[in-house]
């Protein structure tokens, strides 16, 4: 079962017998366990899921109710509630776990509906006083669910979810402050506005005075700007049909690459429950309409004998990659897994891959302005291609856990 179902069957539970789930256990049992099992955890195996993890804590007995050890050691503690108590406060309890543990760096409180997480984003091991990402599974958006699946086994880097603690932390202090300003306009703000158009010294009598009409202003102005957002999204909107149906009227204008086109880039075989493509080097040269000596990494390599054979999803993410190897003339084939967050990992176990790069995709990278390291990932080579758009390149998988176990 996915996430996405585990998510969907989780919804049903709560509907359906919340009245039923009455005290912490249950709802350890019917919602917390079902989850990290969504997440590729493997409940069932005390060093990877430990209940009730006892750790020397400055108070006796004290025990975390799960410790989640990835490479056999903790990373993620996990304070359970009853699905009847709602999480109003912040985690004191969970608090003291988290400066247990260096290698801990993500603390989890949840109810089995609210997921509320935790990292050290002010001070090393000390863990913050407010979540910076709450997960709702009742009530939950796309970015929300893009979010929840980067704490999955497969995934989890906990360098890249500091960076979305990060930038979700900012934004919602960011947001705050805005809605505080626009609510309530301090003196410092309102000084600014009116010295933006006018020159004179401001008094505090003229801001006291001027504070309502900025209030009454400030409002006005997101209305216009809502109603000028929604204006531009209907004509933007009109214009995209009328171009719909003049396209449909010009049934001999050519889209960028063909159906023809894009079958030619390769064959189709069935490879451990999934589809896989051997990309067709001939067509790709064609298509790239480069010459052979602008070939390159970032750009994408058809004389290259390795390969993108599929792209593993899960949701609307890319989690990782079937990577294929011709040999003996492209006669025979070798495939590796390569989860999306070990790119790097597999170029320094391949270095000719790093030199030659790929036949259908562009090696790219993003720089962590904190540490300036550097996160690769792959892309098609194909102006205005995505990977997704080639016929069954694109492979979502039931259990991604077991098939990166099946081959390497």
């Amino acid at each position: 079962m996915n996430l996405i179902e585990t998510l969907d069957t989780l919804n049903k539970v709560v509907n359906d017998n919340k009245d039923l789930i009455k005290n912490e256990e249950s709802t350890k049992q019917f919602l917390i366990l079902p989850l990290l099992r969504g997440l590729g955890y493997d409940i069932y195996s005390p060093q990877e899921v430990t209940p009730e993890f006892t750790a020397d804590f400055h108070k006796k007995n004290e025990k975390v109710d799960y410790a989640i050890s990835i490479n056999g050691a903790p990373k993620i503690f996990v304070e359970a509630k009853s699905v009847n108590n709602k999480i109003t406060k912040s985690a004191p309890q969970l608090s003291r776990y988290f400066s247990t543990f260096p290698s801990v760096r993500l603390g989890i409180l949840t109810n089995g509906v609210e997921y509320h997480f935790f990292t050290d984003l002010n001070d090393a091991n000390i863990m913050d006083p407010k979540p910076f990402f709450v997960f709702n599974i009742t009530n939950y958006t796309d970015e929300d669910f893009n979010n929840l699946i980067k704490f999955s086994k497969n995934l989890y880097d906990y360098e890249s979810i500091k960076i979305m603690a990060e930038s979700l932390i900012y934004s919602q202090s960011f947001k705050s402050v805005i809605k505080e300003i626009f609510d309530t306009p301090n003196d410092d703000f309102i000084r600014f506005v009116i010295k933006e158009r006018f020159k004179f010294k401001v008094t505090q009598q003229f801001i006291n005075t001027a504070r309502p009409l900025i209030q009454k202003s400030i409002h006005e102005a997101l209305s216009e700007l809502i109603s000028e957002k929604f204006e531009n999204v209907m004509q933007n909107q009109l214009v995209q049909e009328s171009a719909a149906t003049d396209i449909a009227t010009q049934e001999e204008k050519r889209v960028y690459y063909s159906p023809e086109e894009i079958e030619s880039l390769g064959s189709y075989e069935d490879f451990e429950g999934i589809r896989i493509v051997l990309p067709n080097s001939e067509s790709y040269k064609k298509l790239m309409k480069l010459s052979t000596d602008v070939y390159s990494v970032d750009k994408g390599n058809p004389i290259s004998d390795f390969f993108v054979s599929s792209v593993l999803m899960q949701g609307s993410s890319i989690v990782g990659y079937l990577i294929g190897q011709y040999y003996n003339k492209q006669e025979d084939t070798t495939l590796y897994t390569v989860k999306s967050n070990e790119i790097a990992k597999f170029l320094s176990e391949n270095p000719i891959v790093e030199q030659t790069g790929f036949i259908n995709a562009k090696l790219g990278y993003r720089t962590n302005k904190n540490n300036n390291e550097k996160t690769y990932y792959l892309r098609s080579c194909l102006t205005n291609l995505s990977f997704k758009d080639i016929p069954n390149l694109a492979s979502k998988v039931d259990n991604l856990d077991e098939f990166f176990k099946s081959i390497q």
